[in-house]
């Protein structure tokens, strides 16, 4: 969601943007519907056979196998020059890193149509993350991760991983006071 909040910068570093996930393409379309996705491709790779697991994103053992939050940056002729793999669920990468990345590329902009999902939308999304849920579920891991570094060693790993993503937390809560305004 940070990365969709950004689409314009993204655009005008010459890059698209595609989110992979195990969800079915009804899944996807739901939650683009909600959230107001317009310029993020969502690709379906349910038990992540096709993109997932050749990208080393997936992970088998977690709820029956889901992505691993990651970013691969492809330049135009097919090679990576940029990877981040989430170590769980939870890890998600720095923007600032994929925008350096994207500016030693020096690509021009590109203009992208819109995404739109060619699958309806159920009339019923329940069980789809609402965006009235967002901000409580990022500040309770905000404060998760400022207590768990509170009670870590200093200089441990341990220290280190609560502020990583106590940061990843404040950067997704600065993103929603953007997103929140589109919706």
């Amino acid at each position: 969601m940070r990365l969709a909040t950004k689409y314009d910068d993204i655009h005008s570093a010459g890059a698209e943007f595609a989110a992979i996930s195990v969800d079915d393409s009804v899944r996807q379309a739901g939650m683009s519907a909600r959230w107001g996705l317009t310029h993020t491709q969502l690709v379906s790779d349910p038990g992540g056979e096709q993109l997932l697991q050749p990208l080393d994103l997936f992970d088998p053992d977690e709820r029956g196998g889901i992505a691993l939050p990651g970013m691969v940056l492809l330049d135009p002729d097919g090679n990576e020059v940029y990877r981040y793999q989430g170590r769980d669920f939870a890890d998600r990468t720095n923007d600032d890193d994929i925008f350096e990345a994207l500016a030693a590329l020096d690509l021009p902009a590109v203009s992208p149509e819109p995404w739109q999902s060619d699958v309806d939308v159920p009339d019923d999304l329940s069980g789809f993350f609402r965006p009235s849920n967002f901000a409580t579920y990022f500040k309770g891991n905000r404060f998760a991760a400022i207590a768990i570094g509170g009670r870590a060693e200093k200089g441990s790993d341990a220290r280190t991983l609560a502020r990583e993503h106590r940061l990843m937390a404040d950067a997704s809560l600065d993103a929603w006071s953007v997103w929140r305004q589109t919706l």
